[in-house]
């Protein structure tokens, strides 16, 4: 069991998805729970204005924690339902 929270507890510091703005304005790196690594403006975001650049950041980062958050319950499901499983096994 201990091995099985040791890898969960690793990936969700190590999980990453990345996200870009449907016009490529902007790309996001970020990990599960919000945690943002990484973001990055390409040239046509400085044509915009303040409050839309803000707006594709805001949309492009909640995409890549939304994409992380999924990511991370998908494994985890993954990693305790092999340990579930196991356990049933054991009692069976």
């Amino acid at each position: 069991m201990r091995n099985k929270v040791a890898e969960v507890q690793r990936l969700a510091t190590e999980m990453e998805a990345e996200s870009v703005s449907e016009d490529g304005e902007v790309r996001v790196v970020a990990g599960a729970s919000g945690v943002v690594k990484e973001i990055d403006l390409r040239m046509k975001a400085f044509q915009l204005s303040g409050v839309e650049l803000g707006e594709v950041i805001a949309a492009t980062v909640k995409s890549a924690t939304a994409k992380a958050d999924q990511d991370l319950s998908e494994q985890v499901n993954g990693i305790m339902g092999d340990f579930m499983e196991s356990q049933q096994e054991d009692r069976g």
